[in-house]
């Protein structure tokens, strides 16, 4: 058990450049057909990668501290300095261009300042994702105090995660389901981190962690053949993923330990500015299927590479920008 935390953990980074990749993926229109496409269909997954990963993550944060003003500054530290400035420039461009009176223009750029536009309805957004990520940063504290920092409870763990699914029956067939209902993979996230059952063996692990992966990827194929109608309203597009996500983490950890340095660098790099990727490309998708910026398959592809691009350099950009006011402080 130990092994594989520590798998995850070490190749954190990989994991997120992988998901961040498939995300893009998933947002480009590019005309595939047969495996690609179903594929590209269900890459949305990279959202629930992100959600897992940040539960893994912020567990680990805040087990070292659980000061909640330390965390909020460690939280605003990470993403503030790369977040308000693109925001500010995406609110100059995107108010203009969508047209809008007065009062749905503040309520446009107060909703993705504070990161809550999504949940609030502001006309335009950037993604639904960023006040996910705010909601899922908000409560952290708030579930790791439930599940304990010495051992996480198994009666415990069942109990939080199913109120979380009960809750978020009061959120069906509305747009705060899409980020409501992705807590439990992101507790799932907190849980593994913090898992210390030392009686339970690999074998035993490994073959649960098959089972949920094989009972996940059934629910989801039964969700897409028979049940089309209920896939976006009841959130069967995704709740399978609760399953998939965690045994697919592992396994990607595995298959990274395995692989040459060559192939895993450029993936470290990609997870080490996943957030900066998004934001780029997050943007691309919305004025490529909002305000038509791409036309054809060869479009979505350009600026597709092109919102990877950018986020890498914007990236560096923005680490430079800390590391030098940091020395000035």
């Amino acid at each position: 058990m130990q092994a594989i935390l520590d798998s995850l953990r070490r190749y954190r980074n990989e994991i997120k450049g992988f998901a961040i990749l498939w995300v893009v993926f998933f947002h480009a229109k590019l005309g595939l057909s047969g495996f690609l496409a179903d594929v590209q269909q269900i890459g949305y997954c990279g959202v629930d990668i992100f959600f897992f990963l940040s539960g893994f993550g912020l567990y680990h944060s805040l087990e070292r501290s659980s000061d909640i003003s330390s965390y909020l500054k460690r939280r605003a530290a990470r993403l503030l300095p790369a977040y308000l400035p693109f925001c500010l420039v995406w609110l100059v461009v995107m108010i203009p261009l969508s047209k809008m009176g007065m009062a749905s223009a503040i309520r446009t750029v107060t909703g993705n300042l504070f990161m809550v536009g999504f949940f609030s309805g502001a006309p335009v957004n950037i993604n639904w994702y960023v006040s996910g990520l705010m909601l899922s940063l908000v409560l952290a504290p708030v579930f790791f105090a439930f599940l304990g920092k010495e051992n996480c409870c198994p009666k415990r763990v069942l109990l939080l995660i199913g109120f979380l699914f009960m809750m978020g029956t009061a959120f069906i067939d509305t747009d705060a389901y899409m980020a409501i209902s992705r807590l439990p993979v992101f507790v799932l996230g907190m849980v593994a981190a913090g898992w210390k059952q030392p009686q339970l063996c690999k074998k035993t692990l490994v073959f649960g962690l098959t089972n949920a992966f094989v009972i996940g990827f059934a629910a989801l194929y039964i969700a897409f053949s028979l049940l089309p109608d209920l896939l976006v309203p009841y959130a069967l597009y995704w709740h399978p993923f609760v399953l998939i996500t965690p045994p697919l983490c592992v396994s990607l950890a595995w298959l990274f330990g395995k692989c040459p340095g060559w192939i895993v660098k450029p993936l470290s790099y990609a997870g080490a500015a996943s957030f900066e990727i998004f934001l780029f490309n997050a943007w691309i998708e919305l004025l490529g299927k909002r305000y038509g910026l791409c036309h054809n398959p060869a479009d979505w592809l350009l600026w597709s590479a092109a919102s990877v691009a950018a986020g890498l350099l914007y990236h560096l950009v923005v680490e430079k920008a800390v590391r030098i006011f940091s020395k000035k402080s």
